[in-house]
């Protein structure tokens, strides 16, 4: 039997910074899946650099991605750095603080109804399925609001976590430290040896009932 694993997101999803042609986490997790669990893994993408969580979120309207999603027995969903770089602008030039705790709860409110939309679109009859959300990391560790921010929602995110179906994987720590080992010359995005880290991350989640 071939397990259908469905990526949605941002350019984390897309594997930017990863090198030209070079996999991003996505691929390199399906790699490891199919070792682990000695299964063919079919793979869908449905994600683009600059992807906001609201546009993540509305991805799960359209026919066709609904029906990946539907078929899916592993999903994984990268977001909000993109909202959080948004707020960082908006911050340089307002000088107040409220706009990383709006786009925080943002964040969150559009992950809460990520999963509900998944559920929904699954219907009680498809259990055996597993998601995997993946937290921010913090590019810019110098930055204390950043920092702050990032942490706020780090936690929040957590609390979204239904083990072992839905779990979030602490991409924060795989980059705590070794920002300058794991990303790429951007300073913002992964390169290879970040993805493959990040994959590891998954992999050592586990597969929940995928597993049985």
């Amino acid at each position: 039997m071939t397990l259908q694993y469905t990526a949605l997101g941002d350019s984390l999803t897309v594997g930017v910074g990863a090198g030209f042609f070079a996999p991003g986490f996505v691929q390199r997790y399906k790699r490891k899946m199919e070792e682990d669990l000695q299964q063919d893994v079919s793979l869908v993408v449905f994600a683009k650099s600059g992807l906001k969580t609201a546009e993540i979120l509305e991805m799960l309207d359209q026919p066709f991605i609904r029906e990946q999603v539907k078929k899916a027995d592993v999903i994984t969903i990268t977001g909000c750095g993109n909202d959080l770089l948004q707020s960082l602008d908006i911050y340089e030039k307002e000088q107040d603080e409220h706009v990383f705790w709006e786009a925080s709860s943002h964040c969150q409110k559009n992950y809460s109804d990520m999963l509900a939309r998944i559920e929904e679109i699954k219907g009680a009859e498809h259990s055996n399925f597993i998601v995997r959300l993946l937290n921010l990391y913090n590019p810019f560790p110098n930055i204390e609001l950043a920092e702050k921010w990032i942490s706020g929602f780090n936690r929040h995110l957590k609390q979204l976590e239904t083990a072992p179906q839905i779990k979030v994987i602490d991409t924060y720590a795989v980059f705590k430290g070794h920002e300058r080992e794991y990303l790429s010359f951007d300073q913002v995005h992964p390169n290879g040896r970040g993805y493959e880290a990040m994959a590891e991350k998954l992999r050592a989640a586990g597969y929940g009932p995928l597993d049985n």
